[in-house]
């Protein structure tokens, strides 16, 4: 089973992940930055993070792990209700973006996507 790292800091948000994306991946749950950023972490198969993070930014965080060695290749979708998402995950290196709120289908398809890319 493939696994997916989510960075969120709303508890509601982690649970419609949870919900939509619980039964067909591993998904582990982050509700900062920092854990990631300090390499406290198993390596996934994406990235899933919020552009609107306390602490960090979810950009900072993408900009990281796309500089980092070990994780450059993953890849990670920045979610985000700000209309400018696209271009601002384009900059951070992010590979998709998701604006808020989103289709289920719309999640699943980026997901779906970014994994079975070659």
């Amino acid at each position: 089973m493939k696994k997916l790292i989510k960075v969120e800091d709303d508890p509601g948000i982690l649970d419609a992940f949870s919900l939509v994306l619980g039964s067909t991946y591993q998904l582990e749950m982050f509700n900062s930055a920092d854990l990631i950023l300090d390499n406290q972490f198993d390596v996934p198969n994406m990235f899933i993070i919020d552009k609107q993070l306390s602490g960090t930014s979810g950009t900072v965080l993408c900009k990281h792990l796309k500089s980092d060695a070990n994780t450059s290749a993953i890849p990670v979708a920045l979610v985000s209700a700000s209309p400018d998402i696209h271009k601002v995950a384009a900059e951070a290196g992010a590979d998709a973006a998701l604006e808020k709120p989103f289709a289920v289908k719309k999640l699943r398809e980026i997901v779906t996507g970014l994994l079975d890319r070659p």
